[in-house]
């Protein structure tokens, strides 16, 4: 539906109750009780929210989405730069329902740890997995869900149908908890206080 004019936006009154909309802030991340500070409402409804926790802004459209929308997964500890920069693209993804992407960027991920712990760039994606493997990064129980990240990795490369919202998810999480693994535990346990003598 075309905008119809500024008449219809209204600016409500920190004393409405009806002022105050609970979502969870895509820039922060927090969980918050925003401020609507106008609201366009003609055929369809949009609210301009502040975030009291960031200071940011925020769109909740007519179709019940908040943009832009909270990243997907934890923020991790001690990745390498380019394993961050992947992690954060693919929750970047996940957040605006980039299934695909998403997923794309989690098969990428596998290779950048390879990479990163000792393989050869450039080598077959077998090849990564099996570095992973043999230098003690994938363990037996982890065998099975590694290989799920990069099935659905290679299905949203050479199929045209999308994944769902839940293969997608299950994809993110399988590569969050291997992320955890092989960087974050490593770097709190060399962070973690030495004991006293």
């Amino acid at each position: 539906m075309p905008f119809a004019g500024f008449e219809h936006i209204k600016h409500p009154q920190p004393a409405d109750r009806n002022a105050y909309k609970n979502y969870t802030c895509g820039h922060c991340g927090n969980k918050v009780t925003g401020f609507i500070v106008a609201n366009y409402d003609y055929g369809s409804t949009v609210d301009w929210l502040i975030c009291p926790s960031c200071g940011d802004g925020s769109v909740y459209s007519s179709s019940h989405q908040i943009y832009p929308g909270s990243l997907f997964g934890p923020e991790l500890q001690g990745l390498p730069v380019v394993v961050r920069e992947a992690y954060t693209e693919m929750r970047n993804c996940m957040s605006v329902n980039a299934f695909t992407a998403s997923e794309l960027l989690c098969r990428k991920i596998l290779m950048h740890i390879s990479v990163e712990k000792g393989a050869k760039e450039g080598g077959s994606f077998e090849s990564y997995i099996d570095f992973l493997e043999k230098n003690g990064y994938i363990t037996p129980p982890m065998k099975m869900w590694v290989d799920l990240i990069r099935e659905h990795g290679n299905e949203a490369t050479h199929l045209l149908e999308a994944p769902d919202s839940t293969r997608a998810q299950s994809t993110a999480l399988f590569t969050v908890q291997l992320l955890r693994l092989v960087y974050e535990m490593k770097h709190i346990a060399d962070n973690f206080p030495p004991k006293r003598k």
